[in-house]
């Protein structure tokens, strides 16, 4: 707090002398002293601007009072006052330059209210966010659990079911049968590790440890892989291949790709009728090779087509043969392909129903 006194009665002595030397010199090339005065008024509103505190401004109207006197009012070089119009310009000068620099102090705490003011609206509306943000992603976990509950439920209530079926049942049933409520289970063991693969792999990439290996694999091996996880879900729904005659021989994550293929095909059997449509088509552009797969379904939703690969986004009403996912399938499949430096885009088509695409380099690393 001394140290700023300090620097405040230097600025003010500094300002003060440079105001007198420049109000002489004025005078010097005939300049009237009722013009000398207003630089004397300029003077100590600079004072009360560098300065803190009205008793800078106070000081600084006293000092130009008597520099004025002494300099331009006759008797020179004197503090005496010898005309009555001299008086009353001191006077009014001296009242002025109060007022002034009195005007200025309180405009210079308006300011500095106004910054603290600013910064704690910016505070709190950090903290807002923060706060808006935990309920958010509270909201959002619970949203998971519920989720992740209702969607594991239904595949383990299937499967107790069928299993108990067989158990208790299993002399009176014919091969048939029992051949029929085993892949009952199968299908619903196969779609409860598809869903922990899917929650792992979000796991793994919001920590960054989502890790591609990469190595020559045969586009078409890894297409007939995915559509081998999904045949036994796809209910009547055909599934046609369209791939060049020429092999495509591609580094890539074999096993990741596959995960993409099988989400972005089971989205495809969610999302149409028995007997619907689903087509995967493989060609190159531009130095990449594009995986699409079609469907003639209902399509997506515009309302959520801007926020398709964002977490728990569920782009379609689903069939009814079909449960519902909690939203992480697309997601996963556009980090995947972008660790690979490619690209992902979905869109209606025109003649119905949705279309997935993605891309991968077509270079070998």
């Amino acid at each position: 707090m001394k140290n700023k006194h300090v620097i405040y009665g230097i600025r003010m002595i500094v300002i003060m002398l440079a105001i007198t030397m420049f109000s002489i010199l004025l005078n010097q090339m005939g300049i009237g002293k009722e013009n000398v005065l207003m630089l004397f008024i300029v003077g100590v509103l600079l004072v009360a601007y560098c300065t803190n505190g009205y008793q800078y401004g106070i000081i600084a109207s006293l000092i130009s009072v008597m520099s004025f006197n002494y300099l331009f009012t006759e008797p020179l070089r004197t503090f005496t006052i010898s005309r009555r119009q001299d008086v009353i310009l001191l006077v009014f000068f001296l009242v002025a330059a109060l007022i002034s620099s009195n005007l200025t102090v309180r405009f210079q705490k308006q300011v500095k209210v106004a910054r603290e003011n600013e910064q704690l609206a910016k505070q709190l509306s950090i903290e807002q966010e923060r706060i808006r943000f935990a309920m958010e992603k509270e909201q959002m976990r619970s949203g998971l659990l519920r989720s992740i509950s209702h969607d594991l439920r239904t595949p383990l209530t299937g499967i107790a079911g069928a299993s108990n079926l067989i158990i208790e049942a299993g002399e009176q049933l014919d091969r048939e049968s029992i051949v029929s409520l085993a892949r009952d289970i199968n299908d619903q063991a196969d779609w409860l590790i598809q869903l922990i693969e899917n929650i792992l792999n979000m796991t793994k990439i919001d920590s960054g440890k989502l890790v591609i290996e990469k190595k020559p694999e045969a586009v078409e091996d890894v297409i007939n892989n995915a559509i081998t996880h999904v045949k036994s879900r796809c209910q009547n729904r055909s599934i046609e291949i369209m791939v060049p005659d020429d092999v495509f021989i591609i580094s890539m994550d074999g096993k990741a790709i596959v995960q993409v293929l099988i989400n972005l095909l089971d989205n495809a059997i969610k999302h149409t009728e028995e007997n619907g449509m689903i087509r995967i088509r493989v060609y190159r552009q531009e130095r990449m090779v594009w995986f699409c797969i079609e469907d003639n379904g209902s399509g997506i939703e515009e309302t959520v087509k801007d926020h398709l690969f964002e977490e728990f986004v569920t782009f379609r009403p689903v069939s009814q043969d079909t449960g519902k996912g909690i939203g992480l399938g697309l997601p996963i499949c556009k980090a995947i392909v972008t660790a690979h430096g490619g690209s992902m885009m979905a869109e209606n088509r025109d003649e119905g129903g949705a279309r997935i695409q993605f891309s991968l380099p077509e270079i070998m690393e």
